[in-house]
C-alpha cells in the first residue's frame, strides 16, 4: 500500500530508480488512512534506519549519524536522541509497533545518565565543558514523553532539574547567553522555550512559564519584519540554515498554542509564509537564506525541508488554509523522492542525508540522525491531517 499524495503532478517528483517516492497524483482530496500508513515503506524505514543508529552509537543513546567520506558511524547524540523519544512513541502507535515504545523508554533511561552535576545535558561531542541549554530542552522532550508514557517519576524528576536549571542561568534579557554551543547565542532556543511549557504542564511552576515568555519576547526582537531572525546561526557570520530558522518558527507557533497568544502564532507565521513563497518547483527550500529571504545557497537541507513540512501542516490545521497543505505535501514528496530504500547498505537504507544534493551546504555527505527524526514527525502528521485522527499525544 502506498502513502497518497498531492503535488500538483507526477512531475514534482523525481521517478527514477534513486527516488523510490511512489506518488500517485490526483488525489489532492483522497484520504491517507492509518492503515495504509502503517504498510507504507517510507516512514516504516526511516524509523528501521533509527533503530540501527541506536545500535550504532554503541552506548544507549542515538548515534549522530552515518559518515559516508569516512564510512562511519558517530558517537551518540543525547540532543537529539531526546527529541527523538517522542517520535519514536508516536510511530510505535502508528505502526503498531510495540518495540519501538521499548526503544523509546530505553533511550529515556540512558539519557537519565547523561545529566551534568547542574541537571542539564552536554553536547555529543563531550560534556566536559559543562550543559548546554538547547541540548538540555530537548532532552526534556524526551523525557516528558517517557514520564507520559509510563508515569514513572525518575523521567519527570530529572526534567524538572533540568528545567530548574534553564530558569537560574537564563540572562534577564530572555536570552541564554551562557551555555551555548560554541559560545553563540541563538533564536532557536525558542524550542527550549516550548520545551519549559510543556515541563509546565506536567509540574506547575510560575518559573518555567516566566523564562519561555521572557525567550519568546527576545526572539521577536530579533525578528525582522518580513519574517527573518537575527541570531539564527550556529557560528558567529554564518547564514541561517532553513533548519535554524524552522527551529524558532516551530518554537514559537508552539508556545502561542499553549499559551494562546496570537502574537507568537502570527510571528512564526511570518516565516511559514515567506518560505512557502520561496518552496521550488522541486518541493524544496534553499538551505540558507540572509536578510531579505535571498537565497545563498543552491543546494537544500533535508531536515529544514521536513521541519517546514510539519510546520506547515499545523499552520494548517489553525488557519484552514489549503495553501499551508500544499506546501507540506510538495516539501514531504521531496524529502521522500531522496531517501534510498534500495541500497543493501544498512548504513543508508531508510536514512536521510543532511543535503540534497548529498555534498551540499548542510552536513555534507552525512546522514544526521535528526534528519530521519523530522522526517518521521512530518509523515506521522500529515497521516493525522488527513485522516482527521487524534492529536499525536507525545510532543517534541
Amino acid at each position: 500500500m502506498r502513502i497518497l499524495l498531492s503535488t500538483g503532478s507526477a512531475a514534482s517528483v523525481s521517478q527514477s530508480s534513486n527516488a523510490p517516492w511512489r506518488l500517485l497524483a490526483g488525489l489532492h482530496d483522497g484520504v491517507l488512512s492509518a492503515k495504509s500508513l502503517v504498510l507504507h515503506e517510507h516512514l516504516s524505514a526511516a524509523v528501521d534506519w533509527i533503530e540501527r543508529a541506536r545500535l550504532a552509537g554503541g552506548d544507549g543513546g542515538i548515534s549522530k549519524g552515518f559518515d559516508l567520506l569516512r564510512r562511519r558511524w558517530a558517537p551518540s547524540y543525547p540532543e537529539t536522541t531526546g527529541y527523538t523519544v517522542p517520535t519514536l512513541l508516536n510511530a510505535a502507535l502508528v505502526l503498531d509497533r510495540p518495540a519501538l515504545r521499548a526503544l523509546a523508554l530505553s533511550l529515556a533511561d540512558y539519557l537519565l545518565g547523561n545529566l551534568t552535576p547542574e541537571g542539564g545535558v552536554g553536547h555529543w561531542t563531550g560534556s566536559d565543558s559543562g550543559p548546554i541549554v538547547f541540548d538540555t530542552g530537548q532532552v526534556i522532550f524526551g523525557w516528558i514523553a517517557a514520564y507520559d508514557a509510563i508515569g514513572d517519576d525518575r523521567y519527570l524528576r530529572a526534567a524538572v532539574r533540568a528545567g530548574d536549571w534553564l530558569v537560574a542561568v537564563q540572562d534577564p534579557s530572555g536570552s541564554w547567553k551562557d551555555h551555548q554551543h560554541l559560545g553563540v547565542e541563538k533564536v532557536i532556543d525558542t524550542r527550549v522555550a516550548w520545551a519549559l511549557l510543556e515541563l509546565n504542564r506536567r509540574f506547575a511552576c510560575e518559573a518555567y512559564v516566566h523564562a519561555a515568555v521572557g525567550n519568546l519576547e527576545w526572539a521577536l526582537r530579533n525578528q525582522d519584519a518580513d519574517g527573518w531572525f537575527r541570531r539564527c546561526t550556529f557560528v558567529d557570520g554564518g547564514d541561517p540554515f532553513t533548519h535554524t530558522l524552522a527551529y524558532t518558527a516551530e518554537g514559537l507557533f508552539e508556545c502561542g498554542c499553549l499559551l494562546s497568544e496570537a502574537r507568537y502564532i502570527d510571528a512564526a507565521s511570518r516565516t511559514a509564509d515567506m518560505l512557502l513563497l520561496r518552496q521550488r518547483t522541486d518541493g524544496g527550500l534553499a538551505s540558507t537564506y540572509v536578510a531579505d529571504w535571498r537565497e545563498t545557497s543552491r543546494s537544500s537541507c533535508l531536515t529544514g525541508d521536513c521541519q517546514m513540512g510539519r510546520l506547515w501542516l499545523r499552520m494548517y490545521e489553525v488557519r484552514d488554509d489549503e495553501a499551508y497543505l500544499n506546501a507540506a505535501e510538495r516539501a514531504i514528496a521531496y524529502v521522500a523522492s531522496t531517501q534510498d530504500l534500495r541500497t543493501s547498505s544498512k548504513n543508508i537504507r531508510g536514512a536521510i542525508a543532511g543535503s540534497c544534493p548529498i555534498y551540499g551546504q548542510y552536513e555534507r555527505l552525512k546522514y544526521p540522525n535528526w534528519a530521519a527524526k523530522f522526517f518521521a514527525d512530518s509523515l506521522l502528521t500529515l497521516n493525522k491531517v488527513r485522516t482527521g485522527g487524534s492529536p499525536l499525544p507525545y510532543v517534541g
